[in-house]
């Protein structure tokens, strides 16, 4: 049969068309036909315009895989399946991956007394220097009674003065500690709630023989709170900070 006599019918409404070389009567039913004959989403089950996923979102969700984090122990996706198969992807971040030393980064995530007390010593010997690195000094009985809470295996270092440093790297802790009322200029930390107990049990406090309670520390506001508390004399000395390198203000209160 001759092709230009051949009788064809319309793909959406079977009607005859008038030429062969059409596949529909109408721009109506063209419309149609691709709307009634979208593809499905492989991830989300939408109809797409495209052939396999409706957006980038579909498709990394559809071709990810999840592992777990071997630092944090969260689980994670990734969807180059090239590197999971040469086993090179064991990390959820870099953080993980330079992270050599363990710490319970949630500990301050439901508050109790003992936490409190932990979060009173971290008020007067601890800093935050960037969004995910934090730094405690103190006297190496108070760094030991704070890492074993936290279940740190971060080293301890010599600080100068008898006193001892410990480098903490976690930004989970470092946005929960500026939640519970931290700031990024330590000198002028404030005391978020009553945290004397904790406070006490650093190196900045101590009696004398004769009954004197004496507190030391380079925080103003910290050192006006006790200075409140207690109904002190506060007094402002100065000394060399063996560690920066600089002299430095110490702000001692007394009160018996």
């Amino acid at each position: 049969m001759n092709k230009f006599k051949e009788i064809k019918h319309c793909q959406n409404c079977e009607k005859n068309l008038p030429y062969h070389n059409k596949k529909f009567c109408s721009v109506k039913c063209n419309r149609e036909f691709i709307h009634k004959n979208k593809p499905i989403c492989l991830n989300c089950g939408k109809k797409t315009s495209n052939k396999f996923y409706c957006s980038h979102k579909c498709k990394s969700e559809h071709k990810s895989t999840y592992l777990i984090c071997h630092t944090c122990r969260k689980e994670f996706t990734i969807n180059d399946k090239w590197r999971i198969k040469q086993g090179k992807v064991k990390y959820c971040s870099d953080e993980c991956r330079k992270r050599r030393y363990e710490i319970n980064s949630h500990y301050f995530d439901q508050l109790d007394e003992s936490k409190l007390i932990t979060l009173g010593q971290l008020i007067v010997t601890g800093h935050i220097v960037d969004y995910r690195t934090f730094v405690i000094i103190s006297d190496e009985k108070t760094i030991l009674d704070i890492t074993d809470k936290l279940d740190s295996t971060y080293p301890i270092e010599t600080a100068g003065w008898k006193l001892c440093r410990i480098n903490i790297t976690s930004s989970y802790l470092v946005k929960k500690l500026i939640e519970l009322g931290f700031v990024s200029n330590y000198l002028f930390q404030d005391v978020p709630d009553d945290l004397w107990d904790g406070i006490k049990r650093t190196h900045c406090y101590s009696v004398a023989d004769d009954g004197v309670s004496v507190f030391r520390t380079d925080r103003s506001k910290v050192a006006l709170w006790v200075c409140d508390r207690f109904g002190g004399k506060m007094d402002c000395q100065t000394k060399k900070d063996m560690y920066k390198g600089i002299m430095v203000c110490e702000w001692v209160v007394v009160w018996k």
